[in-house]
């Protein structure tokens, strides 16, 4: 390598390492402010982590990613070598001796001239000392990086890790406790797999999506190493609720059986069967024979007089729905008269009551909803047959037969949620019992009922424990407000005859009277008399001490 290149390479190394030196002031700043952000994380929020672990990590990986960056930037905006030969004809004042002879092509180096170029710039490189020119100086950029070690050492002495973070922390919970709470958890695990199983046999999709999702909370449970009865206990109580808000979207099997039992009271024809399913609340069953109907009419296997005993009944079953829609919808509207009433008159306990059972006969709106459509689909069917057209009849019979089925499926969902609930009741029963450990037994799966051992205070003989919970209302509670007394409504008596005539009334003397009475003579003990009627009161009260 001649004299050149090597000055020139020499040059090159410098100007690339303060770049690299400008470059790791600006990253190292900012990975200083990453790392006390992360160091300070833990005493904000609670983490499972070795805070001393976090520490450490955090300032060697942002010490390392600054380096990296600071070099990975230098090497990318390196200047040319024939940048930095000029840069050194600038420096030393060669006048571009020695970026010529770089430049210089191979024929043109075998020249006189360029031999002669070679030469000159060879000796004039040869005098040069680089670092005299590029010199690696601190700059004022440096102290970017140094002004963030207070601002560190400060957070490292001042921050702790929040004090209910579980990084190395062996929680003060019962092993048995913990145990118990897996075991109970595991068990209902099973049992809503087996839930979930049968909603997706059955078509059930929301079933099963909610059913998934409590498989998913049941399973954080029997995973945590740290779950005692409380938290258990809260989170079963979350999963409850939303079975019962679900629960409340649908409406109770027995409402919806109560709802359809008006199929009462039909002529004989092809449809009493289905009627006294539909009245027995066996959706199921009704289904497949309106479908049956259906393809009857569809293959003209129904006599005329079959026919004509069929459109009475659906006409029939038709009046029969739209009455209980119509007066559930009145027996609203007269409730919600009724509350804002109570609400005029300041009977806010009876308002809240009514209130409450209007909620509850709203909950029966989806019910009503479906009952219409029945009795939509069964005017088609009936209008259709008494145009003779059965293909239209069968139609509206399948569509009669669809909502039925759909209503077969809100009470398998409402038996599977039922059943759920029921389940999640015994798992918090387990999870108190001290006997079993979680296992079942007698005491927290029969909740003493019956002949068997007594378990919380219900069965025959002496109980003991908490009795299990009843479900009570928390829309409303009992309070005692005071009333403020005051004047009551004037109510007019009777009227008489004559013109007004302005007076005194009684009312007014009487108020005059009993002013006069309360009102006090003013006291003249303290005032200040003249020097001669002062003399005089003394002389008085001298002569009467005296006699």
């Amino acid at each position: 390598m001649n004299q050149v290149e090597s000055r020139v390479r020499s040059a090159r190394r410098r100007l690339m390492l303060a770049q690299f030196g400008r470059n790791l002031c600006w990253t190292l700043f900012a990975a200083s402010l990453v790392a006390i952000i992360a160091i300070a994380i833990p005493a904000i929020r609670s983490m499972e982590i070795n805070f001393e672990s976090w520490t450490y990590s955090w300032l060697t990986g942002s010490v390392v990613v600054a380096v990296i960056i600071a070099a990975l930037f230098a090497a990318m905006t390196a200047p040319s070598v024939e940048s930095v030969a000029a840069e050194v004809d600038h420096r030393f004042g060669l006048r571009e001796r020695l970026s010529s002879s770089l430049s210089l092509k191979p024929k043109s180096r075998q020249s006189d001239f360029g031999v002669a170029l070679v030469n000159d710039a060879e000796a004039k490189a040869a005098e040069l000392e680089v670092a005299e020119r590029f010199s690696l100086r601190p700059a004022k950029l440096g102290w970017l990086p140094v002004a963030m070690i207070p601002v560190l050492a400060i957070v490292l002495l001042l921050v702790e890790p929040a004090k209910n973070s579980n990084a190395g922390i062996v929680k003060e919970t019962d092993l048995a406790e913990v145990n118990q709470v897996k075991t109970v958890a595991s068990q209902l695990k099973k049992r809503i797999q087996q839930q979930r199983r049968k909603a997706e046999a059955e078509g059930l999709k929301e079933a099963e999506v909610m059913f998934e999702k409590m498989e998913s909370e049941l399973d954080k449970i029997t995973k945590s190493e740290n779950m005692d009865r409380k938290k258990a206990m809260i989170a079963l109580n979350d999963l409850k609720k939303e079975l019962e808000e679900r629960r409340e979207q649908l409406g109770s099997p027995d409402s919806m059986r109560k709802a359809m039992s008006q199929m009462k009271g039909l002529q004989s024809g092809p449809a009493d069967k289905v009627a006294k399913s539909i009245e027995k609340g066996e959706f199921g069953k009704a289904e497949d024979m309106v479908k049956q109907l259906a393809n009857k009419i569809r293959d003209g296997k129904l006599s005329d007089q079959e026919k004509e005993q069929l459109k009475k009944q659906v006409e029939q079953m038709k009046k029969q729905l739209e009455d209980a829609v119509k007066e559930h919808e009145q027996a609203k509207k007269e409730l919600e008269r009724k509350i804002e009433q109570a609400r005029r008159e300041g009977r806010g306990e009876d308002a809240a009551k009514m209130q409450q059972k209007l909620n509850q006969m709203s909950q029966k709106d989806g019910q009503m909803q479906r009952m219409q459509q029945m009795a939509e689909a069964m005017g088609k069917a009936s209008q259709a047959m008494q145009q003779g057209n059965g293909s239209q009849a069968a139609d509206a019979l399948e569509q009669m037969a669809d909502q039925l089925g759909d209503m077969q499926q809100e009470m398998e969902e409402l038996e599977d949620l039922q059943s759920a609930l029921d389940e999640l009741s015994q798992s918090k029963s387990q999870m108190r019992c001290e006997k079993c450990g979680g296992g079942g037994c007698k005491s927290c799966q029969g909740n003493g009922f019956g002949d068997g051992p007594p378990g919380e205070g219900l069965g025959k003989g002496s109980g003991k424990g908490d009795r299990p919970e009843s479900e009570t209302d928390t829309n409303t509670y009992d309070t005692q407000v005071r009333g403020q007394v005051k004047k009551g409504k004037a109510i007019i008596a009777g009227f008489a005859d004559g013109p007004n005539r302005k007076g005194i009334t009684q009312e007014d003397v009487k108020q005059s009277i009993e002013a006069a009475l309360n009102e006090q003579s003013d006291p003249t003990e303290n005032q200040t008399l003249p020097r001669t009627e002062r003399e005089h009161a003394q002389q008085y009260f001298d002569s009467l001490r005296e006699n």
